[in-house]
């Protein structure tokens, strides 16, 4: 859809007519121009404020661009770097976004999936063999042209980058892969995970880990698995594959078309039958214990456990450790949690526990058990518990209904938020609520001593569960809350809700 120029958009930019806007993002505006012949073209013009290191940068990688296939891209036919207002000229698509498309009109279904699949495996698989990373490869840079689906938009214009401008954990935050959000920079295999999420959005028409709080998204991308139920077999263990949180364990580009025109033998997905049967849902590739992703507003989605079907229990634990290493997680907060998981009883059949319906809990010594004890809720008369024994339930001192404003201590691209919460005399379990993401939960009272109550934060939607601790500072709550791989923290004061 083409959008009308704004006051102190160009008109004309290098010959080219400038006649309507086609859409903005982080890396400038895109236009609809059009050439002196007439036809039509889209103009790219780039945030300004690039050094000159980043501008040879930028022209090395447009050049490369060039030698790429244009039956899967949009064509570069020119490009101003070293002017004042840089932008690039590339082939008109006239088609809508893979986005707009499905929300339009909703997934893809039969061979128009298989095509989608094919065409961006195949522009991935030539504009990696051209020595470039897109690094923001998702729905809304997939147009779907009348020749077929064409990628655009590549990550090509990023000021401060360390080696390629094609690096660094740039991208739209529901596509970003593991390692990027990790800090380390974009890679071939960063692409690929991004296909592959794309490819779940096309086949679901939800985004593979929500699009709801960032932090709750991220988190999901480093500890989740999505459910990939309504992926035909024919895509369903190479998405899974595509989506591993290791890097290495994820297809390059070129063998992963290969796989999708079938002249590359693939693995065999865990739980395939002997026979040759239809193989059951891919477990997927190792990665940190998982947890069952809940698209903010809509129903539980069935999880891929870590373990899969016929995996051993060591196997899965040894995949989270690597996954996690190659994250740049700090082994010291991961180990203790890891070897209590492999205490743990066994999945049952299917790769999740039997009756489980809410996400695994990872816990340590160093984890406040539930206890059922035997002490007045009221303690030791002013509200708070002797320091020997543990909550029951809540005490008076912390009755009530509280705000306040929670910051992030520790967590990759974490905001700020205001919360309240409820909590009741003698309940055994309270309200949390984050108005600004529209996702709330319930904290179920673990624990207690002194002035300090330990909750587990379950049953939200949207945001990231884990344990919240209250310590009573005068007449506000000091609060704390961590995810259960100590990934994310937040902290902050509550007051009493006049």
């Amino acid at each position: 859809m083409v959008a009308p120029l704004e006051p102190h958009d160009p008109r004309t930019l290098g010959g080219f007519r400038i006649s309507g806007r086609l859409g903005e993002g982080g890396q400038g505006v895109v236009y609809l121009g059009h050439a002196p012949d007439g036809a039509p073209v889209a103009v790219k013009v780039l945030k300004t404020g690039l050094d000159p290191v980043v501008r040879a940068r930028l022209a090395r990688e447009l050049d490369a661009l060039r030698g790429v296939a244009p039956f899967c891209t949009a064509r570069v036919i020119t490009a101003v770097v070293d002017g004042r207002e840089p932008y690039v000229v590339s082939e008109f698509v006239d088609g809508p976004s893979l986005q707009q498309r499905v929300n339009a009109s909703g997934p893809l279904r039969g061979g128009e999936l298989e095509r989608l699949a094919v065409g961006t495996a195949t522009a991935l698989a030539a504009v990696h063999g051209a020595g470039i990373v897109h690094r923001d490869f998702k729905p809304g840079n997939v147009l779907l042209g009348p020749d077929g689906p064409r990628v655009v938009d590549f990550g090509i214009a990023r000021q401060g980058e360390s080696e390629t401008i094609t690096a660094g954990p740039v991208g739209t935050p529901a596509y970003l892969a593991p390692e990027q959000i990790a800090g380390h920079p974009a890679t071939p295999a960063s692409d690929v995970f991004a296909w592959g999420a794309t490819i779940v959005f096309a086949a679901t028409g939800r985004a593979a880990f929500g699009a709801d709080n960032v932090a709750a998204v991220m988190h999901r991308i480093l500890t989740a698995f999505p459910d990939l139920s309504a992926l035909p077999p024919s895509l369903r263990a190479l998405v899974g594959r595509c989506l591993a949180k290791d890097p290495a364990e994820r297809p390059a580009a070129r063998d992963l078309l290969l796989e999708l025109l079938g002249t590359a033998p693939g693995p065999v997905p865990t739980g395939a039958s002997a026979g040759g049967g239809p193989p059951a849902a891919p477990a997927p590739p190792s990665g940190p214990s998982l947890a069952p992703v809940t698209p903010a507003g809509g129903s539980d989605a069935q999880t891929v456990p870590g373990g899969g079907r016929g995996r051993s229990r060591a196997r899965v634990l040894a995949g989270a450790g690597a996954a996690l290493a190659a994250l740049g997680v700090t082994a010291a907060l991961l180990v203790p949690r890891l070897s209590t998981l492999s205490a743990g009883p066994s999945p049952a059949p299917g790769g999740s526990s039997a009756g489980a319906s809410a996400p695994a809990r990872n816990t340590s010594p160093a984890d406040p058990a539930p206890t059922e004890a035997t002490v007045s809720p009221s303690g030791g008369g002013d509200g708070t518990y002797p320091t020997t024994a543990s909550a029951a339930t809540i005490p008076q001192a912390f009755a009530g209904k509280w705000q306040g404003h929670i910051v992030p201590t520790a967590g990759l691209l974490t905001s700020e938020y205001d919360i309240e919460i409820e909590l009741r005399r003698g309940e055994k379990s309270g309200k949390w609520k984050e108005p600004a993401n529209s996702c709330d939960g319930t904290l179920r009272l673990t624990g207690g001593s002194g002035s300090t109550l330990t909750f587990r934060l379950e049953e939200v939607r949207g945001c990231v569960p884990g344990d919240v601790v209250l310590t009573r500072k005068g007449g506000a709550l000091a609060y704390r809350h961590t995810d259960d791989l100590g990934l994310i923290a937040y902290e902050g004061d509550l007051t009493r809700d006049s």
